[in-house]
């Protein structure tokens, strides 16, 4: 009876602080921490992030079928990869079919980002040049957050100093 206790007494405590954790979380979608950094970098307006947003996810609704077939001949390539009675024929063939649908998915991201392009000014697209990369975060850490503060007091600077 006394284990019971005590097991019953460690569980609530340990709802007491693990429950608080869950209830604050934000409202926030995946990827808005780099949605905003990619704002405060390139000082995109909301008017342009949501059209952005909107170019995004029309490429996801118009790939999306794009996407499920790539993954589908991925499926079948490893099928056909460990079978032992598959000839090279056959695995060429359907490596092809898999280029043929990354070039595609590639084109029509391409395109997105041709259309991304569009809707920057001509100092947001020389800002591009040096924002840091997906790559690049690992490298970067906590960093590339420090620079796009440090690069907006420069533009607040800057632009007192116009005025």
């Amino acid at each position: 009876m006394r284990k019971i206790i005590i097991v019953i007494a460690v569980l609530i405590v340990s709802a007491t602080f693990v429950l608080p954790t869950y209830a604050v979380q934000s409202d926030k979608k995946p990827g808005f921490h780099k949605e905003l950094c990619f704002k405060n970098y390139l000082g995109l307006s909301d008017k342009q992030l949501a059209k952005m947003k909107e170019l995004k996810n029309s490429f996801r609704n118009d790939t999306r079928d794009l996407r499920y077939d790539l993954a589908i001949k991925r499926i079948e390539m490893r099928k056909l990869f460990t079978d032992p009675k598959t000839d090279d024929a056959t695995l060429l063939a359907k490596q092809k079919e898999i280029n043929d649908l990354r070039q595609q998915l590639s084109d029509k991201k391409a395109q997105m980002k041709i259309e991304w392009r569009k809707v920057l000014t001509p100092e947001q697209i020389a800002k591009l040049d040096t924002m840091p990369h997906k790559r690049h975060e690992k490298r970067w850490g906590h960093h590339h957050h420090q620079m796009a503060k440090d690069h907006q007091k420069d533009n607040k600077v800057q632009k007192s100093k116009k005025e």
